[in-house]
């Protein structure tokens, strides 16, 4: 009877032990799951921050390169395409969900241009219905035959809902297959030759079913290479800046559902700066492409765009690509300090007296112009290094040869410069205008006769 008991105790309690285990264990792998991105303690943010940046000074005194697990990546200044850190940067790779900001950059442009308007409605067909109950690719249900704006479509692709973007892509082209073609039409209008695009979200030509390209391999899938991806960026956030205004929330309402977004180093998230702030743009994970990121962020007024490519991750909850992203960012504000170049300064002045500042006028009232810089804009240079403007040449209706023609006035454009080691991405403009700081004028025609009989002796 009493080894009964006991038997009965010991079933009884290893019961016990099983039923307090597993939801222990349950809660465990829910909370790595949804509190991955929890909120940091400030204490914890500003500490990690503080340690990065000794680990990335260190690397600046010694002389030591910044090294990112990322197969390519690269950072530049958004208005001019500076180059501030480059590793592998022409490689066309997978870009997974990173693919939507060529999306709503075309949605953008086709909203600005009167071809589409936010409130045009797009009715869910079936196959887009499909691909939105399919969890290994959709969070969120469209509802089959019924009707989405414009605006509600654009605003869940950026928090990288597929089949709301393949539906954007649906409503603004007509055809899924036809949005893919207007995607690579537009692409190479801003200067992108090499990329491959097939869908509008990201996922691979077999896993959108129906909605992809017949006689295209199932693992075709959309490749842009990181220079790609940063000047993507560098357009849409000088076309339609309010795009950070969504970029950077937390969270955004469709059909009755809350979405939370994918970019944990926006402001209260897990992964954020305190002394860089983070507002944009578009994270990317599958198989292929491992983790990707484009960011954006300011530092005491100054922008900056980032990209990581083929970050290796352990899931879509792995923070690798912001870790990889923080040590970037805080390495480009670290190297660099911004010159401002102001509309109208000399050239004299910005290089405190390094360079020459004239270009020569021919049949001029004076035989030489002072030179100034046409439009505000800045540049990046490493804490040791000066401004240097080099290769002043002649431009516009007044160029003749390496001098200009009298005749123009104060404030023309006549004349280009290059900033001496600075490197610019492959498709911007490297140079800057200069325009004139006084009137040329001709002399009157006793001077020019004087002029002339001078010339005979």
């Amino acid at each position: 009877m009493q080894s009964k008991l006991v038997s009965k105790l010991s079933i009884a309690l290893i019961a016990l032990v099983i039923f307090i285990t597993m939801p222990l264990t349950a809660s465990a792998q829910t909370t790595t799951t949804t509190s991955s991105d929890s909120n940091t303690s400030k204490a914890v943010t500003i500490q990690r921050s503080k340690e990065l940046g000794q680990e990335v000074d260190k690397l600046l005194k010694t002389n030591q390169p910044l090294t990112l697990t990322a197969k390519s990546a690269i950072a530049i200044d958004y208005q001019t395409g500076q180059v501030l850190y480059a590793k592998n940067i022409n490689e066309s790779l997978p870009t997974a969900s990173m693919s939507k900001i060529l999306t709503l950059y075309v949605t953008l442009k086709y909203i600005k241009e009167g071809k589409i308007h936010w409130n045009d409605r797009v009715k869910i067909n079936k196959a887009l219905h499909n691909l939105s109950v399919n969890r290994s690719y959709a969070n969120v249900k469209l509802r089959l035959g019924h009707f989405y704006t414009i605006r509600q479509l654009y605003q869940t692709a950026i928090y990288s809902e597929n089949a709301a973007t393949m539906a954007l892509g649906y409503g603004v082209a007509g055809s899924t297959q036809k949005f893919a073609l207007l995607m690579r039409k537009e692409a190479k209008k801003i200067g992108i030759t090499d990329a491959k695009i097939y869908t509008a979200c990201g996922l691979t030509n077999g896993e959108v079913g129906s909605l992809g390209f017949k006689g295209v391999s199932a693992d075709a899938e959309n490749k842009l290479s990181a220079r790609d991806m940063a000047l993507l960026a560098m357009r849409i956030l000088k076309y339609y800046p309010d795009i950070l205004k969504t970029t950077s929330a937390n969270t955004t309402k469709f059909d009755g559902q809350t979405m939370l977004n994918w970019n944990w180093m926006i402001k209260g998230r897990s992964q954020e700066l305190p002394d860089i702030k983070v507002d944009g743009l578009k994270t990317g994970t599958s198989d292929t492409a491992k983790a990707c990121f484009t960011g954006t962020a300011v530092k005491n007024g100054h922008r900056i765009i980032t990209v990581v490519m083929g970050v290796p991750n352990s899931g879509q909850y792995d923070p690798a690509r912001f870790i990889q992203t923080r040590k970037l960012m805080k390495y480009v504000y670290a190297k660099y300090h911004y010159v401002k170049l102001s509309h109208g300064e000399t050239v004299k002045n910005a290089t405190n007296g390094r360079n020459a500042s004239k270009i020569k006028v021919e049949n001029g009232k004076n035989n030489s112009v002072d030179l100034a810089v046409s439009t505000t804009e800045g540049v990046w240079l490493t804490k040791k290094q000066k401004l240097n403007i080099k290769d002043i040449k002649s431009t516009g209706e007044y160029a003749d040869g390496s001098s200009v023609d009298a005749g123009f006035d104060k404030g023309d454009k006549i004349a280009t410069a290059k900033v001496s080691n600075v490197k610019y991405m492959k498709g911007v403009s490297q140079k800057i205008d200069l325009i004139a700081n006084h009137d040329g004028d001709k002399p009157n025609i006793f001077v020019r006769f004087g002029r002339w009989i001078a010339s005979l002796f």
